[in-house]
């Protein structure tokens, strides 16, 4: 074999390792991404079910009778009678 044909196999080979070796490396790389992917997603549904807990709360503590029965009870608050209201026209 020439040397000209040697240097090109072995450059080709070299070449080839190369290419392996990248591959390699981007499967790699493809697997980490995708377990940083199901972590994001799992954390992503983690956060929806504590937002929807969340509103659920805040639904129940605004509820108007619980509002009421505070207000009655910690801030000894009454509805006023009709004799107390008035109504201010401009």
């Amino acid at each position: 074999m020439s040397r000209g044909g040697l240097l090109g196999l072995s450059l080709l080979y070299v070449l080839v390792i190369a290419m392996a070796l990248m591959v390699v490396a981007n499967r790699h790389h493809a697997r980490q991404l995708f377990a940083e992917l199901q972590k994001l997603e799992k954390e992503r549904d983690e956060l929806g079910a504590e937002w929807s807990r969340l509103k659920l709360e805040q639904s129940t503590l605004l509820n108007q009778v619980q509002v009421e029965t505070r207000a009655r009870d910690e801030l000894k608050m009454q509805k006023p009678s009709a004799d107390n209201i008035r109504i201010i026209r401009e």
